[in-house]
């Protein structure tokens, strides 16, 4: 039995956006295989409760892949322990965050630097979950294609099920594109499976990617903010088929507005909105203005009727 399905997709994990409102946004529309939670800081999480947290949320975990970050052992292992039971589909760990608030601990892409521990970190996850574990991890802090295939080797024989390759160095951040050709370096050289995860922005680029690079698995991110039902249409143009028609974007941003009511309270939902904003309105050609005026709103109730305001003017 495989790992997951074949051409798997995967939305990425991404603070303050790959949350509950914004997974049950993109489900709505289907196509997404498996989803990632926001990254968790495992100094919290064995202290967090899912009732007062605004991390620790879900609908569903059967598909959900729960992504931790640090770089001690036994806290990572902890909190592993603590997630796995919660029945998620997985456990990730973070060895890709390329932000200098992350790596001035030593983590993220920091653990790139630091093989013994990244070994010690992976051995002490392993122990606390019986359930796929995967790394999501950048090509390093330089261009060099064995070094990466020496970590990422490294790691299959900690006991990793799988891995996620984020296709720029830590140095690259997000500035420049992805260099494709280390996805698939890095599938001739394991034999667990890997994710490619980089520059998909449109249905075909995923086709690309699969067809490319070999890869098992794609992963999208800053895309599928700005469009929730890319993986829909991915799902049609693998297949060779026509993509349904794009929703209206009103209705869209609307659905994201009522499922962050739902699930956060008022103040955490306004501000999730407003940074969601920025990606949807990227639809727009005068899309700036709209999330200028949003932003300017203090409730929920405000930035909605502003919303609906702009849309009744007809102001794209």
């Amino acid at each position: 039995m495989s790992l997951f399905p074949g051409n798997a997709l995967f939305m990425a994990p991404m603070v303050d956006l790959s949350h509950v409102a914004y997974q049950e946004l993109v489900r709505s529309f289907s196509g997404c295989d498996l989803f990632y939670s926001e990254m968790l800081n495992t100094r919290i999480v064995p202290v967090e409760k899912p009732q007062t947290s605004i991390y620790l949320r879900w609908t569903s975990t059967s598909d959900l892949i729960f992504q931790i970050v640090g770089n001690d052992p036994e806290k990572m292992r902890e909190s592993a322990e603590k997630l796995d039971g919660y029945d998620p589909f997985g456990i990730d760990v973070n060895m890709g965050c390329w932000l200098k608030k992350v790596t001035c601990h030593g983590w993220g892409s920091g653990l790139m630097k630091d093989v013994p521990r990244a070994h010690a970190v992976i051995s002490a996850v392993r122990k606390a979950t019986k359930r796929p574990l995967s790394v999501k991890i950048r090509i390093g802090h330089a261009l060099d294609m064995a070094a990466m295939c020496d970590f990422a080797s490294m790691l299959e024989a900690s006991g990793v099920d799988s891995i996620v390759l984020h296709a720029r160095t830590v140095e690259d951040g997000m500035s420049r594109k992805a260099r494709w050709e280390y996805i698939g370096a890095l599938k001739d050289c394991l034999k667990i499976p890997v994710v490619g995860n980089g520059d998909i922005h449109t249905p075909e680029d995923a086709v690309t990617m699969f067809r490319q690079t070999g890869c098992d698995g794609v992963m999208v991110g800053r895309q599928a903010l700005i469009q929730p039902w890319i993986f829909r249409d991915i799902k049609a143009a693998l297949a060779g088929e026509q993509a349904p028609e794009a929703p209206r974007l009103v209705d869209v941003i609307l659905d994201l507005h009522r499922l962050l009511g739902v699930h956060f309270p008022a103040e955490v939902a306004l501000k999730r909105f407003k940074t969601a904003l920025f990606w949807l309105s990227q639809n727009l050609a005068f899309g700036h203005h709209l999330t200028k005026a949003v932003c300017r709103e203090k409730t929920m109730d405000d930035a909605g009727a502003c919303l609906e305001g702009w849309f009744e003017q007809g102001i794209t």
